[in-house]
């Protein structure tokens, strides 16, 4: 979904006014629901199949999934709640033949005993399959919601250019399977459903530059994309590790806040820092202001 930061950062939709910005927002935002909508249709379409194939119960028309799933169980329990009946009226007939029965109790006990055998093994046999029908359709859904989560954090970043496409694709299948092999499971957190990684030890994975959150799928996904040095917007780094900042000498040449922004621009490019990246404004302003452009005439 495109974000305020990603849209005042491009070019072309330079100048637009906060509403237009909301109404951008909006319909991007409309348009994932409708995407995400359209692919949770097909899973659960999938789901209501299984319970159909595995008990034998027919969806009702436009049936929730989950209440059907509800119905079809206690019908498809129903089907064998003979099986209870059958096992009493053995017993019953092995008392009767215990106290002197004749070779017809006897028959009709041996038959009954068939009856059981076959409704208990018909039983165990459909509900291993619901079980693992059930259990298949869970952890189907559960890894379509990681992966759509993990996908749709890629979103965002500036690459580098020059990379053949295949490189790229091989390169980003590469990051996303490593954050994948990080153990993530979806848990509930303050009510909301948060993806979660974990260590080889089952415990969580906590940014120490987030406030010991967890580590969301965007800060792993950079981590390895920065690890393959195929970020445009990756920082340069100055002495000390930290990002090198453009000193006020830097932009003494310029006369006008126009020949300003020129430079400024060219500055950030230099950096890896493109007009699209999400560190584009924040990296501008804080230069400008740092500068005092504004106190340049405009032309």
């Amino acid at each position: 979904m495109l974000q305020k930061d990603t849209i005042i950062a491009n070019e072309s939709l330079k100048g637009i006014t906060d509403e237009q910005i909301s109404a951008i927002e909006t319909l991007s935002k409309n348009d994932e629901d409708a995407v995400i909508g359209a692919k949770f249709g097909e899973v659960y379409r999938q789901m209501d199949a299984t319970i159909e194939k595995a008990t034998g119960v027919r969806r009702n028309g436009d049936e929730k999934t989950y209440l059907y799933l509800e119905r079809a169980a206690k019908e498809y329990a129903n089907k064998y709640s003979d099986y209870d009946s059958l096992k009493t009226k053995v017993t019953d007939l092995e008392d009767k033949i215990s106290k002197g029965g004749d070779a017809a109790l006897k028959a009709e006990l041996e038959r009954t005993k068939g009856e059981l055998e076959s409704s208990k093994t018909a039983f165990n046999t459909l509900k291993s399959t619901f079980d693992k029908e059930k259990g298949d359709y869970e952890k189907r859904l559960k890894d379509y919601k990681i992966d759509s989560a993990i996908q749709s954090a890629k979103e965002g970043f500036t690459f580098k250019q020059g990379y053949p496409e295949s490189v790229m694709n091989t390169l980003m299948g590469q990051a996303i399977a490593n954050v994948k092999s990080k153990n993530p499971t979806l848990e509930e957190r303050d009510g909301v459903s948060t993806l979660v990684f974990h260590d080889a030890e089952g415990k969580p994975l906590l940014s120490a530059e987030n406030k010991l959150n967890p580590y969301t799928a965007k800060e792993l996904l950079m981590k390895e994309f920065e690890a393959m040095e195929i970020l445009e917007n990756k920082p340069t780094k100055g002495a000390g590790g930290k990002p090198s900042q453009p000193t006020a000498g830097a932009l003494s040449g310029a006369a006008t806040q126009m020949e300003a922004d020129e430079a400024i621009s060219q500055m950030l490019l230099e950096k890896g820092i493109t007009k699209t990246s999400l560190k584009y404004k924040a990296e501008y302003d804080r230069i400008w202001e740092e500068n005092k452009i504004s106190d340049l005439p405009l032309k």
